[in-house]
């Protein structure tokens, strides 16, 4: 299997290794979070469209305020 090296921020790496598992490996927990939130089908239908689309507007509003402060403290985008 082919791999890749990628770079993250030290503080990156530290939330990695609180989650790891064991022995688990980076690539391990990576993948762990990735397939945990990617199955959203028992989730279908929980809410109206127009609570959906409220709640979306909420996360957005929220990321761009994230941005604004990471921004305001030299952390970049």
């Amino acid at each position: 299997m082919a791999s890749k090296t990628i770079m993250i921020q030290e503080e990156t790496y530290q939330k990695l290794a609180e989650l790891r598992r064991g022995n688990e490996s980076f690539n391990d927990i990576i993948r762990r979070l990735i397939y945990k939130y990617q199955d959203l089908t028992p989730y279908f239908g929980i809410i109206s469209s127009k609570n959906g689309d409220q709640i979306e507007k909420a996360i957005e509003e929220a990321r761009e305020a994230n941005d604004v402060a990471d921004l305001s403290r030299g952390d970049g985008v």
